[in-house]
């Protein structure tokens, strides 16, 4: 049976239709959208405010749209993404960038409001490809890693556009509506393409980092928060992450 309440991801055009296929699929009453932050932010702040409103005029009527909630960790974004970087590109070999881990860290930091809504699914707009061009953040790999990730939190991460084109995201939510018009940017866009327009990674590489980081450090996140609420001090994630490297 679905929880009546789900705590949705609100970035642009693809989280928005990822909420309204998901109220769709499981009938959710009520909707969280979250705001989640990593200090890299650019352009429009309104644009996040603007997504959810777009979302109360599609979900159907009688569901409830809550304000949304602002989440950030800064201490958490630089200790998965930022300070590890050598180390990263030395074990596994792959060229590094900050998206990879940016989108596990955007994950994650739903998931202490999850567990203190009853477990709350997290409803997402990942999509394993876009349209033939590669986001390195959103692979079919990338993203199952993810919900298991989430899955070791007790929390289910729903990912209901992740097999849809363009096209019928755009259906559903309007075709005025392009990917990526009107959502925040980041300052760290486009690290791993190319000046033409492609991208090029090593496939292995990328399998290793995924196994031998990306997972485990969002479990160790995890334990690191459930430490917390058993009492444990706060968590250094600096030094949570050296110990998984070290291990």
């Amino acid at each position: 049976m679905d929880t009546p309440l789900a705590i949705v991801e609100i970035a642009g055009r693809d989280s928005v239709a990822a909420a309204v296929a998901a109220t769709r699929e499981h009938g959710f009453r009520e909707l969280m959208p979250t705001v989640a932050f990593t200090g890299t932010e650019t352009g429009d702040r309104e644009a996040p405010g603007r997504a959810v409103s777009i979302l109360r005029s599609l979900v159907p009527p009688g569901t409830v749209v809550h304000e949304p909630v602002a989440l950030s960790d800064p201490a958490l974004w630089s200790a998965m993404n930022a300070r590890p970087a050598a180390e990263l590109t030395r074990r596994f070999g792959v060229t590094f960038s900050p998206c990879l881990a940016c989108h596990l860290y955007l994950h994650l930091l739903r998931v202490p409001l999850s567990w203190s809504h009853d477990d709350a699914p997290v409803i997402a707009g990942e999509r394993d490809t876009h349209d033939g061009r590669i986001k390195l953040s959103q692979t079919p790999h990338s993203i199952d890693g993810a919900i298991r990730v989430l899955a070791h939190a007790g929390v289910r991460l729903l990912q209901p556009i992740r097999g849809l084109s363009g096209t019928e995201v755009a259906d559903l939510t309007g075709h005025a509506w392009e990917q990526e018009q009107d959502q925040l940017g980041c300052q760290l866009s486009g690290n791993y393409v190319n000046f033409d327009g492609s991208v090029t990674y090593d496939e292995d590489a990328y399998e290793r980092y995924l196994t031998g980081f990306f997972e485990p450090v969002g479990r160790a996140v995890i334990d690191a928060w459930r430490a917390e609420r058993e009492g444990a001090p706060a968590a250094d994630f600096n030094a949570v992450v050296r110990r998984l490297l070290e291990d």
